[in-house]
């Protein structure tokens, strides 16, 4: 009985992906349209709220599937006490990284829409604190790998406006020094989005 179920689940899951494929698929047949847009998602790090904003330029097919690249770095950098040679110090804690990302609305109705937008980046972190003359200095440093798949929803309004927000998760993966966090977290997206480039195009008096 067990086994069956199991089949029977996996027959679905496949299903299921064939049909975002070809969904997929079938959207990217549609002419492209170039996307710029800020981004801005909060988080934790060691259990303390963070915010991390960004750029993101790319591609999008039909209003439904987007593609790109974009920069992301964690903003403000986070003040951190550090031990320098049995000393007490002002550090601060830095990451930045680019990530390639896609983007699928998989529910459009109305001004409502629902969006699966997935991220994997590549970067930096550092620990630092400035010495006497004023001087950055690492104590700990390490590049990042890191997967972000999240999931949002948006109301539009007004053409150019929508309010939306987001939750997802944020695996990070560090290759060099310890930096002493826990930057593996859950991720949250709450604001209102500016559509520029719809903007851009209207005054220009460009087609969709």
């Amino acid at each position: 009985m067990r086994a069956r179920f199991l089949l029977l689940l996996l027959l679905v899951s496949c299903s299921s992906h064939a049909q975002l494929l070809d969904s997929i698929g079938f959207f990217v047949k549609e002419p492209p349209r170039v996307l710029v847009r800020f981004d801005a998602r909060g988080g934790f790090i060691s259990n303390r709220g963070v915010r991390f904003v960004g750029l993101k330029v790319g591609r999008e097919h039909a209003r439904r599937f987007q593609y790109g690249i974009g920069y992301s770095m964690l903003f403000p950098s986070e003040a951190r006490d550090v031990t320098v040679g049995g000393r007490i110090e002002s550090g601060r804690l830095r990451m930045g990284y680019i990530a390639p990302y896609v983007d699928y609305a998989f529910f459009q109705r109305g001004h409502w829409e629902a969006r699966i937008p997935m991220q994997v980046g590549f970067g930096t972190g550092s620990l630092s604190y400035r010495d006497a003359e004023g001087r950055r200095r690492n104590i700990a440093r390490t590049g990042l790998i890191l997967y972000e798949p999240a999931m949002t929803v948006q109301y539009r309004f007004l053409r150019y406006f929508a309010i939306g927000a987001g939750w997802g998760f944020r695996l990070v993966i560090q290759t060099g020094d310890d930096l002493g966090e826990r930057l593996t977290a859950p991720v949250y997206l709450f604001g209102l989005r500016i559509f520029i480039g719809d903007m851009w195009r209207d005054a220009r008096g460009a087609p969709e």
